[in-house]
């Protein structure tokens, strides 16, 4: 009886996917915090140049935006980058990108007045208006990006990403000085959208194919369906608090509240970004299920030490971190920065588990999770807001986030074989070791030092107390990874 032939070495032209997928994670990283940075200049900027009741006003249409833009997505980007056959799908996914965003974008412009009101914020409908142009542009962007993504050509669509960043930045800096206010923001918006798209299609030299093939749409349709719907979901649960805070506060304590969760949202944008546009090809391109829960609990101990450190580093010295940054007339965002920072940490896990179900073709089980966290999320963020106004609000995203986001994530990836212990285990450590690190920079934002002295001994004491102690856990976790192939 002859043994069963192994399986061949990979080649030097077919690398393990560990090697594909630490390069394009390394691109992915440097892109999303070099333009993290390169965001965050823009927003100091226009934090000295707009008032923090004009920024409420475009955070409103900038909430509108979002959501449909989420929506308009459809899932399809994603479709695109697990399938065997994307060649043969793109003019289809080409064809339904357009007409979502080209419907979403005249509904946007055609409600722009009714959605500024239910704001309260009569002054955000030309700003809802023009930013409709950028949800119109943003379908043609699907095919290219997912192609791009699912090539793990991060370095290219850094590049890309950069080009439209300078170039928008430039514009809405220049507008907001001539006094646009709001305006200068969304016409940056659709700038933005029009540099991208331009950038894509260079990138990849593709043709805009369109077509529609029925069998393709009804496929695409079951699997981007629930995506779609959990991707809105996902905004809303995002977005919720903007209209309670709007309708429960003020104007201006809705722009220190926006302030302060995109402040929180560093965790999701530096890493949680880098992560899924890799993760989503990778764990797609793993064979067995067993190979792709060790894969998941192996990534999810180094994607949880990182975000804990930030969010815990922004929620521990929140005063300092808004009063350099922002100046002394933002420094009242602090308290809302404190609870989102930390759930900006959660979201970053959330994002991971939730990009590995769609890569297994999971999407309803998502679906399911968005459904149960906003039927959570609006009486308790309208309960944390009337009780605490600000800091009702983050601390309302955190507490739902802990006791009832994340067991509806472990039942789901129990029911498809992976054990909750088995994700849960990796990020103990971690969470013990943050303990300590927490302490003495909550003691440090306390004693009354001058915010760049609080910040820069706040840097030092979490590199001595957090991220010395874990260096062989994570070098050694990373090593794991990088062996992982496809």
């Amino acid at each position: 009886m002859t043994a069963p032939p192994r399986p061949e070495p990979a080649t030097a032209t077919e690398p393990p996917l560990g090697r594909e997928v630490g390069r394009g994670l390394g691109w992915s990283t440097l892109s999303n915090l070099v333009l993290r940075v390169g965001n965050f200049v823009v927003s100091l900027i226009m934090a000295r140049l707009i008032a923090p009741e004009e920024f409420g006003v475009f955070a409103v249409a900038l909430t509108v935006w979002s959501v449909l833009s989420t929506l308009a997505e459809f899932g399809l980007g994603s479709d695109l980058v697990r399938a065997r056959d994307p060649q043969r799908r793109i003019p289809t996914v080409a064809t339904l990108g357009l007409l979502t965003s080209g419907v979403l974008a005249a509904g946007m412009a055609l409600s722009a007045g009714p959605l500024a009101a239910a704001f309260r914020s009569p002054g955000a409908t030309p700003v809802i208006m023009v930013m409709s142009i950028g949800l119109a542009i943003f379908g043609f962007s699907i095919v290219p990006a997912a192609m791009l993504q699912r090539a793990f050509r991060q370095r290219t669509l850094f590049a890309v990403n950069g080009t439209a960043l300078i170039l928008s930045a430039s514009t809405l800096t220049v507008l907001a000085w001539l006094g646009f206010g709001p305006m200068a923001l969304a016409i940056g918006q659709v700038t933005t959208q029009l540099v991208t798209v331009a950038g894509l299609y260079l990138a990849t030299r593709l043709p805009l194919r369109l077509g529609l093939d029925r069998r393709i749409a009804a496929e695409s349709a079951g699997f981007c369906l629930p995506l779609a719907v959990a991707n809105l979901l996902s905004w809303l649960l995002i977005s919720i608090d903007n209209l309670v805070v709007a309708r429960t506060l003020s104007q201006v304590e809705l722009g220190l509240y926006v302030l302060a969760f995109n402040v929180s949202s560093w965790p999701m944008s530096a890493i949680g970004q880098s992560i899924r546009v890799v993760a989503l090809p990778a764990f797609a391109r793993l064979e067995s299920r067993a190979d792709q829960g060790r894969a998941l609990a192996v990534a999810v101990g180094p994607v949880w030490a990182v975000a804990l450190l930030v969010g815990t580093g922004l929620a521990a010295l929140a005063q300092p971190v808004i009063g350099l940054l922002y100046g002394e007339r933002w420094r009242s965002a602090a308290v809302a920065l404190v609870g989102l920072a930390l759930f900006g940490a959660v979201r970053v896990v959330f994002d991971l588990f939730a990009t590995f179900l769609i890569s297994l073709g999971a999407s309803r089980p998502v679906l399911l999770v968005q459904v149960w966290w906003l039927a959570i999320m609006v009486p308790g963020m309208a309960a944390g807001v009337s009780w605490l106004g600000l800091a009702g609000a983050g601390l309302s995203h955190l507490v739902i986030a802990v006791l009832a986001v994340l067991p509806a994530y472990l039942i789901c990836l129990r029911r498809i074989g992976i054990r909750p212990a088995a994700v849960l285990r990796p990020c103990l450590p971690p969470l013990l070791v943050i303990l300590p690190t927490a302490v003495v920079l909550v003691g440090l934002s306390r004693l009354g030092l001058p915010d760049p002295a609080a910040l820069a001994f706040g840097g030092l004491a979490a590199v001595a107390l957090y991220a010395l102690p874990l260096r062989r856990w994570w070098l050694r976790r990373i090593r794991t990874l990088g062996e992982v192939r496809s």
